[in-house]
């Protein structure tokens, strides 16, 4: 296995070619030039880190992406846990999650979108190894994000005599077979006027998903602050997969103005899911399937605080 973490971060900023010591990473960084040496050649040669299945070195991006993944690519993660002796396996398994509370500081056990939008082994296969994902955080110091791991499909049951509230400010409103006004919502874009209803949606395009967790983390946070005031929850529905998500920067109809990656948007994500305990984030397969999901959270019960909902949604149960 590759050295620990923890000594990972600790490095030193000292040259490991000449010693030369320095206060910075970014004095480090730069004074590799003097060796005409990149980063990538640098950390490859004195910090060595191998795909576990193949051998090859860890494709290098950046600093962090090098010292957090141990493959390089969730195929040869699959193979490698596929092959390898179970106890193995689930020491492995284990020791990601401990990597991500001491380099991330979370404090939850990961979403499946959290995993899906970094290399962790998948929820179904820590249920094979360990019984019970969630009682596997706990005993390793983490609050268990929900009470189970969906098994069934989530079932709705439609309610007449309510409306569906649309915000005043939603230009695109979902066409939701289902009696709607408009009014303005102090959060999110869709709430079902039912006195013990808590559940809130906020539908977001593409664009609107990419430009809200670039530039606009800090609003959108306090926006679920506004909501956990009133005991609400938001889910985000998002009218795209979670695949195209991850690679929105080669999808033909995204302008070449956006200039950030989505490993940077997921990561803001991924810390939003961790900073608020009233949120979800959902990924439907386009406008169609977001319009069935929204409608589908109002009439299921509580299952959006007790399930997964993307989990949910990837084992299609919902």
């Amino acid at each position: 296995m590759d050295k620990p973490l923890s000594e990972c971060i600790k490095m030193e900023f000292t040259c490991k070619v000449d010693g030369e010591k320095f206060d910075t990473e970014k004095q480090l960084h730069m004074h590799l030039r003097k060796h005409k040496m990149r980063m990538a050649e640098y950390y490859q040669k004195y910090y060595p880190r191998r795909d576990l299945l193949t051998g090859d070195f860890i494709k290098f991006k950046n600093k962090s992406h090098y010292f957090s993944n141990h493959f390089n690519s969730r195929v040869n993660m699959r193979k490698w846990l596929e092959s390898a002796p179970k106890k193995e396996a689930g020491e492995f398994c284990v020791k990601i999650l401990k990597e991500r509370i001491q380099r991330r500081r979370i404090k939850y056990s990961p979403t499946q979108v959290e995993m899906r939008t970094s290399m962790m082994p998948p929820i179904f296969y820590y249920e094979k190894l360990f019984g019970n994902f969630y009682n596997l955080c706990s005993t390793i110091g983490l609050n268990p994000r929900f009470s189970k791991v969906p098994n069934e499909e989530i079932k709705e049951s439609i309610e007449e005599g309510y409306e569906i509230i649309v915000d005043t400010r939603e230009q695109k409103p979902l066409n939701i077979n289902y009696e709607t006004r408009r009014e303005g919502l102090k959060f999110a874009d869709y709430w079902l006027d039912k006195e013990d209803n808590k559940c809130y949606v906020e539908r977001k395009e593409t664009k609107d998903f990419i430009g809200t967790f670039t530039g606009g983390c800090e609003r959108f946070s306090r926006e679920l602050e506004r909501a956990k005031e009133q005991e609400a929850y938001v889910v985000v529905v998002v009218e795209n997969s979670l695949d195209n998500m991850m690679k929105f920067n080669y999808l033909k109809y995204i302008t070449k103005k956006i200039q950030v990656t989505p490993e940077f948007v997921m990561r803001n994500v991924r810390d939003i899911i961790q900073k608020h305990d009233n949120v979800q984030f959902l990924f439907a397969k386009g406008r169609t399937e977001a319009t069935r999901l929204t409608r589908k959270l109002f009439f299921s019960g509580t299952n959006y605080r007790d399930v997964d909902l993307q989990l949910a949604y990837d084992l299609k149960l919902l």
